[in-house]
Protein backbone atom coordinates (compact mmCIF):
# COMPACT_ATOMS: atom_id res chain seq x y z
CA UNK A 1 0.00 0.00 0.00
CA UNK A 2 2.30 2.61 0.68
CA UNK A 3 3.62 2.20 -2.52
CA UNK A 4 0.70 3.35 -4.19
CA UNK A 5 0.23 6.27 -2.09
CA UNK A 6 4.08 6.97 -3.19
CA UNK A 7 2.60 7.26 -6.50
CA UNK A 8 -0.68 8.72 -6.16
CA UNK A 9 0.91 11.49 -4.12
CA UNK A 10 3.53 12.07 -7.24
CA UNK A 11 1.08 11.72 -9.78
CA UNK A 12 -1.26 14.33 -7.28
CA UNK A 13 1.89 16.64 -6.94
CA UNK A 14 2.87 16.39 -10.34
CA UNK A 15 -0.78 17.31 -11.81
CA UNK A 16 -0.52 20.23 -9.17
CA UNK A 17 2.63 21.70 -10.48
CA UNK A 18 2.11 21.31 -14.49
CA UNK A 19 -1.53 23.30 -13.69
CA UNK A 20 0.09 26.02 -12.05
CA UNK A 21 2.70 25.88 -14.33
CA UNK A 22 0.56 26.00 -17.26
CA UNK A 23 -1.40 29.01 -15.66
CA UNK A 24 2.10 31.11 -14.61
CA UNK A 25 2.86 30.51 -18.31
CA UNK A 26 -0.50 31.45 -19.82
CA UNK A 27 -0.71 35.15 -17.50
CA UNK A 28 2.55 36.11 -18.56
CA UNK A 29 2.08 35.29 -22.69
CA UNK A 30 -1.47 37.03 -23.43
CA UNK A 31 -0.93 39.01 -26.20
CA UNK A 32 -4.08 40.47 -27.74
CA UNK A 33 -2.95 39.84 -31.91
CA UNK A 34 -5.01 43.14 -32.59
CA UNK A 35 -3.63 45.20 -30.35
CA UNK A 36 0.09 44.56 -31.97
CA UNK A 37 -1.35 44.48 -35.73
CA UNK A 38 -2.21 46.92 -37.85
CA UNK A 39 -4.57 45.14 -40.32
CA UNK A 40 -8.02 46.47 -41.48
CA UNK A 41 -10.99 45.48 -39.99
CA UNK A 42 -12.77 45.92 -42.72
CA UNK A 43 -12.63 47.49 -46.44
CA UNK A 44 -14.35 48.60 -49.47
CA UNK A 45 -14.13 48.89 -53.21
CA UNK A 46 -15.10 51.80 -55.34
CA UNK A 47 -16.10 53.98 -51.72
CA UNK A 48 -17.69 57.03 -52.17
CA UNK A 49 -19.32 58.73 -49.53
CA UNK A 50 -21.43 62.00 -49.08
CA UNK A 51 -21.12 64.78 -45.96
CA UNK A 52 -24.11 67.40 -45.95
CA UNK A 53 -23.83 70.89 -44.75
CA UNK A 54 -26.44 71.96 -41.97
CA UNK A 55 -29.09 73.10 -44.40
CA UNK A 56 -28.78 69.58 -46.38
CA UNK A 57 -27.23 70.59 -49.18
CA UNK A 58 -24.03 68.18 -49.95
CA UNK A 59 -20.67 69.70 -48.58
CA UNK A 60 -18.08 66.99 -50.14
CA UNK A 61 -17.90 63.82 -51.38
CA UNK A 62 -15.08 61.46 -51.04
CA UNK A 63 -14.62 58.53 -53.33
CA UNK A 64 -11.72 56.05 -53.49
CA UNK A 65 -10.69 53.19 -55.51
CA UNK A 66 -9.96 51.34 -52.00
CA UNK A 67 -10.88 52.58 -48.96
CA UNK A 68 -9.27 50.04 -45.02
CA UNK A 69 -10.34 51.46 -42.15
CA UNK A 70 -7.78 50.12 -39.01
CA UNK A 71 -9.34 49.47 -35.58
CA UNK A 72 -6.40 50.00 -33.71
CA UNK A 73 -5.68 53.33 -34.29
CA UNK A 74 -9.31 54.14 -36.06
CA UNK A 75 -8.08 55.43 -39.09
CA UNK A 76 -8.73 54.76 -42.37
CA UNK A 77 -6.15 54.78 -45.52
CA UNK A 78 -7.57 55.22 -49.22
CA UNK A 79 -6.39 54.39 -52.58
CA UNK A 80 -6.69 57.05 -55.49
CA UNK A 81 -8.95 59.48 -53.29
CA UNK A 82 -11.01 61.91 -55.24
CA UNK A 83 -12.47 64.53 -53.15
CA UNK A 84 -14.78 67.44 -54.22
CA UNK A 85 -15.55 70.43 -51.98
CA UNK A 86 -19.05 71.79 -52.98
CA UNK A 87 -19.21 75.55 -52.91
CA UNK A 88 -22.19 77.83 -53.42
CA UNK A 89 -22.83 79.23 -56.69
CA UNK A 90 -19.12 77.51 -57.70
CA UNK A 91 -18.33 74.48 -59.63
CA UNK A 92 -16.70 72.24 -56.94
CA UNK A 93 -13.04 72.38 -55.90
CA UNK A 94 -11.71 68.70 -56.99
CA UNK A 95 -8.49 67.08 -55.44
CA UNK A 96 -6.94 64.18 -56.51
CA UNK A 97 -4.09 62.20 -55.00
CA UNK A 98 -2.25 58.19 -55.29
CA UNK A 99 -3.20 57.78 -51.46
CA UNK A 100 -4.80 59.58 -48.64
CA UNK A 101 -5.69 58.86 -44.96
CA UNK A 102 -8.15 59.64 -42.90
CA UNK A 103 -7.77 60.87 -39.06
CA UNK A 104 -9.80 59.58 -36.12
CA UNK A 105 -12.83 62.34 -36.26
CA UNK A 106 -12.68 62.48 -40.44
CA UNK A 107 -11.66 65.79 -39.84
CA UNK A 108 -8.57 65.83 -41.85
CA UNK A 109 -7.36 64.39 -44.83
CA UNK A 110 -3.88 63.36 -45.73
CA UNK A 111 -2.95 63.15 -49.31
CA UNK A 112 0.48 61.42 -50.75
CA UNK A 113 1.91 60.64 -54.23
CA UNK A 114 1.12 62.92 -56.92
CA UNK A 115 -1.89 65.68 -55.40
CA UNK A 116 -3.71 67.95 -57.71
CA UNK A 117 -6.33 70.40 -56.65
CA UNK A 118 -8.60 71.57 -59.82
CA UNK A 119 -11.19 73.91 -59.89
CA UNK A 120 -13.18 74.83 -62.94
CA UNK A 121 -15.14 78.11 -64.43
CA UNK A 122 -18.71 77.58 -64.89
CA UNK A 123 -17.96 76.95 -68.33
CA UNK A 124 -16.53 73.66 -67.00
CA UNK A 125 -12.83 74.63 -69.03
CA UNK A 126 -9.84 74.12 -66.39
CA UNK A 127 -9.66 77.69 -64.26
CA UNK A 128 -6.86 76.77 -61.99
CA UNK A 129 -4.79 73.65 -61.19
CA UNK A 130 -2.01 73.10 -57.78
CA UNK A 131 0.44 70.20 -58.43
CA UNK A 132 2.28 69.24 -54.95
CA UNK A 133 3.38 66.00 -53.80
CA UNK A 134 1.64 65.82 -50.42
CA UNK A 135 -1.11 67.76 -48.87
CA UNK A 136 -3.30 68.40 -46.33
CA UNK A 137 -7.22 69.08 -46.28
CA UNK A 138 -8.90 70.36 -43.15
CA UNK A 139 -12.74 69.14 -44.20
CA UNK A 140 -14.51 71.65 -41.40
CA UNK A 141 -12.49 74.43 -42.64
CA UNK A 142 -12.42 73.89 -46.46
CA UNK A 143 -8.83 74.31 -46.32
CA UNK A 144 -5.43 72.89 -47.99
CA UNK A 145 -2.28 72.99 -47.32
CA UNK A 146 1.13 72.29 -48.11
CA UNK A 147 4.64 72.61 -47.18
CA UNK A 148 6.10 70.86 -50.67
CA UNK A 149 7.21 72.31 -53.80
CA UNK A 150 3.77 73.07 -55.75
CA UNK A 151 2.95 73.85 -59.56
CA UNK A 152 0.14 76.34 -60.46
CA UNK A 153 -1.23 76.81 -63.68
CA UNK A 154 -3.67 79.13 -64.89
CA UNK A 155 -5.27 79.57 -68.27
CA UNK A 156 -2.41 82.01 -69.16
CA UNK A 157 -0.20 81.39 -66.36
CA UNK A 158 2.27 79.33 -64.40
CA UNK A 159 3.84 79.76 -60.67
CA UNK A 160 5.92 77.81 -58.27
CA UNK A 161 6.50 78.09 -54.77
CA UNK A 162 7.69 75.88 -52.12
CA UNK A 163 4.66 75.54 -49.66
CA UNK A 164 0.62 76.99 -49.68
CA UNK A 165 -1.96 77.64 -48.15
CA UNK A 166 -5.85 77.35 -49.83
CA UNK A 167 -8.76 78.63 -48.54
CA UNK A 168 -11.21 77.05 -50.86
CA UNK A 169 -14.66 78.81 -50.07
CA UNK A 170 -12.86 82.40 -50.51
CA UNK A 171 -10.95 81.24 -53.46
CA UNK A 172 -7.59 82.53 -51.91
CA UNK A 173 -4.66 80.90 -51.80
CA UNK A 174 -1.45 81.99 -49.78
CA UNK A 175 1.95 80.80 -51.47
CA UNK A 176 4.88 80.77 -49.00
CA UNK A 177 8.07 80.65 -49.99
CA UNK A 178 10.29 81.03 -53.07
CA UNK A 179 7.65 82.17 -55.53
CA UNK A 180 8.37 82.04 -59.19
CA UNK A 181 5.36 83.02 -61.95
CA UNK A 182 5.13 83.16 -65.78
CA UNK A 183 2.14 85.26 -67.00
CA UNK A 184 1.55 84.96 -70.86
CA UNK A 185 0.05 88.16 -72.25
CA UNK A 186 -3.50 87.80 -74.15
CA UNK A 187 -2.89 86.61 -77.60
CA UNK A 188 -4.09 90.26 -80.03
CA UNK A 189 -6.66 89.16 -82.61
Amino acid sequence: MPGRWKTALVLVLLFVFSSWFLNHLSKHERIQPAALAHDPDYYMEDFTTLTMNQDGTPKNKLFADYMAHYQDDDTTELLEPTLEIYRNDKPPVIVTADKGWVTTDNEVILLTGDVYLRENDNAGLLKLEVITSDARILLKQDYAETDKPITINGKRSTVKSVGMRAYLQEERIELLSNVRGKIEPKKQI
